[in-house]
């Protein structure tokens, strides 16, 4: 049963129109802003990319306890998923996932500015609306 729950959180992710990140930020509110998914790994981790001058980035440099949800309006769905935020700055990863309509932000994948941020996640729920059930998979 685990594992069924676990393929239908990533069908809710895959088959999501949008996708927010979360963090915590000034003054210990919650800042919300959509974000494109750039991948995902079954172990739980989500990749987006951004920029390291982004008020994103200073606010999980404070704290890295994110919240990302995604919303499925058409599947009838919506998951959260909590865990920790990182900045990766590996370069030959960064060069590997490059995307070139991407030039109109950064330079290049050599560009200080351009990062990746993973997010491990810990645990996620999510909510199918039709069938009223509630699902929590715990990734720790």
């Amino acid at each position: 049963m685990e594992q069924e729950a676990e393929e239908r959180l990533w069908e809710i992710v895959e088959e999501a129109e949008v996708s927010l990140v979360i963090t915590q930020g000034e003054g210990g509110f919650p800042h919300c802003r959509p974000m494109t998914l750039l991948g995902y790994e079954d172990d739980g981790t989500l990749w987006f990319v951004t920029s390291r001058s982004s008020r994103k980035v200073s606010e999980i440099d404070r704290n890295p306890k994110v919240t990302v949800c995604f919303l499925a309006f058409e599947g009838g769905a919506y998951a959260q998923m909590f865990g920790k935020a990182e900045i990766a700055e590996d370069p030959e990863l960064k060069a590997e996932l490059w995307m070139e309509e991407w030039g109109e932000y950064w330079e290049g994948p050599d560009d200080p500015d351009y990062v990746l941020l993973l997010v491990r996640v810990d645990k996620a729920e999510y909510y199918l609306i039709e069938e009223d059930e509630l699902w929590v998979i715990d990734f720790s």
